[in-house]
């Protein structure tokens, strides 16, 4: 005789896509228990820059929002700095923990339980349900969605393996009185292969941090010390922390009984290390799919396959073009870096880039492809990758051809190096 379930569904992890899952599925009707170690919900590092095509979708209360994004200043390595300025914001700086928490909230309006402060320590599936186990006891589920974010060891654990590439980000708050736009700095003294950021929110303060591989906390020390000397900032608000980043899929996302969602399964932008948006899209996914299968009651891997293949045909084509254009990034030097963002940012070709109406915060192949593609831009960046080029230029189905204007500078200087 089949075990008697405590609910439909446990979901493991309270951030973007474990509350949206868990609120999709309750609003369905189905009994959701949502486990977290945390007990703050939505408490997790982030600069809280989200495009407009996510607030869209997912609307915000406008009382999270800290301010619009319409412009970023690029710091280069060598040739000062360029500012990229839209017609109209293409972003917003907001409370992420506010936001996140939002989805929870409205989760448990619609029949969510929370347990808070619990970590999970295994997930054992059977044929009659799951059974998930905490410090504080063991609870059953007909199924469980893993969204307890990267690094997690219950992905192994469940012999789903782990991410092939990731980076670590820090971050701290700092005094930043005069600071009123994103600022973005390059270069391999300050972030080798990535990008370290100056984010303002409210009230005089801004965020402060930067990706790397190797030694993140002393590249950050090292950029605090260059902002307060350069009048940036005021000094740093309590300590930093670090936090994970992946920068690769998981090749399966599903099994019997259990799907993966969110920064747990990859679903993160490559280029950026933003999660927020991409983990909502699949969590929307992995409810509809979960919700089918329980109706169906066939909770089986074949089954819940349907999960896998409809977020990948919605994102995989993105994460697979941001991360090359990652790994492009990584192998040029700080003259070429500077010479493409040099370039990049003059009148003729910025508009050329960013113009028309496909152009999207949240969709980044959008734009590398057109800078693999530009005249101006792209030659001496298909030289250095040409499977990129490929990937990238390919006709976007979902997109009608956007036009380029011809008549440009020269190609960007000192590529190859």
């Amino acid at each position: 005789m089949a075990d008697v379930q405590d609910v439909d569904v446990i979901v493991v992890g309270a951030g973007p896509a474990g509350n949206n899952t868990a609120l999709g599925l309750a609003q369905m009707g189905y009994g959701v228990t949502v486990i977290d170690w945390r007990r703050d919900v939505g408490d997790k590092l982030c600069t809280g820059i989200v495009g407009q095509e996510c607030i869209r979708r997912f609307p915000i209360d406008p009382s999270f929002i800290h301010r619009e994004v319409a412009s970023v200043q690029a710091v280069t390595p060598f040739g000062g700095d360029v500012r990229f300025e839209a017609a109209t914001p293409q972003a917003r700086i907001i409370d992420r923990v506010a936001y996140v928490a939002s989805f929870a909230n409205r989760a448990r309006d619609a029949g969510a339980g929370y347990l808070l402060g619990q970590r999970v320590s295994a997930i054992e599936p059977d044929k009659h349900g799951v059974t998930v186990v905490t410090g504080e006891g063991k609870h059953r589920a007909r199924a469980v969605v893993l969204a307890a974010g990267f690094g997690s060891p219950l992905t192994r654990q469940l012999g789903f393996g782990a991410v092939t590439d990731h980076v670590t980000g820090v971050q701290a708050v700092a005094c930043a009185r005069d600071v009123d736009e994103v600022q973005v700095y390059l270069g391999r003294d300050v972030a080798p292969g990535f990008f370290a950021w100056l984010v303002p929110t409210h009230g005089g303060r801004a965020l402060v941090g930067l990706l790397a591989r190797r030694h993140a906390q002393a590249h950050l020390a090292a950029f605090v010390g260059r902002l307060e000397s350069e009048g940036k900032i005021q000094g740093i608000i309590g300590t930093s922390s670090s936090w994970g980043l992946p920068l690769r899929p998981l090749k399966r996302t599903f099994r019997d009984r259990v799907l993966v969602v969110g920064d747990a399964a990859g679903q993160v932008k490559p280029t950026s290390g933003g999660g927020i948006f991409y983990s909502l899209l699949a969590s929307e996914i992995a409810a509809k799919a979960l919700g089918g299968a329980l109706a169906d009651d066939d909770l089986s891997a074949a089954n819940l396959s349907q999960y896998q293949t409809e977020w990948k045909s919605l994102l995989a084509r993105e994460l697979e073009i941001g991360y090359s254009a990652r790994r492009l990034y990584e192998y040029m030097s700080d003259r070429q870096v500077s010479s493409l963002v040099q370039q990049a940012g003059s009148k003729g070709i910025c508009s050329d880039l960013t113009g028309g109406p496909d152009m999207s915060f949240d969709w980044h192949s959008r734009i590398i492809a057109r800078v693999m593609g530009h005249p101006a831009l792209g030659s001496g960046l298909r030289l250095i990758n040409p499977l990129l080029a490929r990937l990238a230029c390919r006709p976007d189905p979902t997109l009608a051809a956007q036009p380029v204007n011809s008549s440009l500078p020269t190609q960007v200087a000192d590529l190859p190096d």
